[in-house]
């Protein structure tokens, strides 16, 4: 009878790890993917919808005064009651055209940090919704234009960005938070201004973040002994100075970790010459990488890959920071985990889109009040 009860234990336990590998597994080299598929070249077939003729006016000078806010930001009080009515958020108003998640769904925020400029390059959402019974993986385009209130353009003006064009976009919002010393849930005054950030426009309230970056990815998809995956294409792209060689022929192919990075970070092909041969949108490459991910998940989210735990976490607590506690895993995600391989929950993506436009020298996305159209990467 004893023996029984181990045996049960240890079975337990094991699927446990199983599904602690899988959720782990599932969040951290998702984000990655999305990491490395961040802009290698600026398209070149002219495929997006540019207002070229629209020019983004100098943003006015503000008086340093100081607004309210719904985190807290050191003393700051309103100056009077129409400044406290009238921007009491961090953007002038904006708001996406569309229900992204469930109010009930667990969102975790993926971040991809670029190791050189420190933007965040690819910024996801892995929102996990037990009421509907699904996954979902919304992108958030790093060019996304960010209409900030004159709160925000206070601090901007005294940290002398106010007339950067690279501080709208919403993948230097990070940035902000410091100037502002904007507390929350988190840490670091950056992920709670980004946080809030996401949560005014999109209503989406993030729980735990995720921000990996790209050494970490070969070591993962080697560990876990690669995936095997259709290639739509011939991929061939040459980049010294990035010192990035992609060659992948089309149909069914074994990639490696090395394979694997030059798959997801596919965007063109050039010849001996440096000329574009073969070019695809954005929506194409990140189509890839979802089904690079499901490929992944489906291939090694197995008990089988019990036994590299160790190695994985090892990977993890090199390449990656997160908020996610060991208390959070054992309590919270296992559980989803559960759900998630028990009811076999689909996974589905979305792309937030908005129109192109070309302002103050820069490509924006900027969304708009009548904009009804999205993109749904199938």
């Amino acid at each position: 009878m004893g023996q029984k009860k181990i045996f049960s234990k240890k079975k337990n336990l094991t699927f446990k790890k199983a599904l602690l590998i899988w959720m782990v597994s599932l969040i951290v080299l998702g984000g990655m993917i999305f990491l490395l598929g961040k802009f290698v070249l600026s398209d070149s077939n002219g495929s997006s919808d540019v207002d070229n003729d629209l020019t983004y006016p100098p943003v006015k000078s503000y008086e340093p005064i100081s607004f309210p806010t719904p985190g807290k930001i050191g003393n700051d009080k309103p100056s009077d009651e129409e400044n406290s009515d009238k921007f009491q958020g961090l953007t002038n108003g904006m708001k996406y055209h569309e229900k992204l998640v469930d109010e009930s769904s667990r969102n975790i925020l993926f971040i991809g940090q670029d190791r050189i400029s420190g933007l965040y390059d690819t910024i996801g959402i892995l929102s996990i919704d037990r009421k509907n019974k699904k996954l979902k993986i919304i992108m958030i385009p790093r060019d996304l234009y960010i209409d900030y209130s004159s709160r925000v353009k206070h601090y901007l003006e005294e940290n002398g960005r106010l007339n950067d064009p690279d501080f709208y976009k919403i993948n230097a919002a990070h940035l902000i938070g410091p100037y502002m010393k904007y507390e929350g849930k988190f840490g670091a005054y950056s992920m709670n201004f980004l946080v809030e950030l996401i949560k005014e426009i999109f209503d989406i309230e993030v729980h735990d973040y995720v921000r990996v970056n790209t050494e970490g990815f070969v070591q993962i998809v080697d560990l876990f002994g690669g995936v095997d995956i259709n290639v739509p294409y011939d991929m061939h792209y040459d980049d010294i100075y990035q010192d990035l060689h992609i060659h992948i022929n089309k149909g069914w192919n074994h990639l490696d970790g090395k394979k694997a990075e030059g798959f997801v970070r596919y965007r063109q092909s050039n010849d001996e010459m440096g000329n574009i041969t073969h070019s695809i949108g954005d929506y194409e490459r990140k189509k890839n990488q979802i089904n690079f991910i499901k490929a992944f998940i489906e291939q090694h989210g197995t008990m089988s890959n019990i036994d590299k735990l160790p190695s994985l976490i090892s990977t993890l607590n090199k390449y990656m920071k997160h908020s996610i506690g060991v208390g959070d895993v054992l309590t919270t995600y296992i559980g989803y985990a559960k759900d998630v391989v028990l009811y076999k929950y689909p996974i589905e993506t979305y792309t937030v889109t908005g129109k192109d436009k070309y302002m103050n020298q820069r490509y924006y996305i900027v969304i708009e009040n009548d904009n009804k159209t999205s993109k749904v990467v199938d």
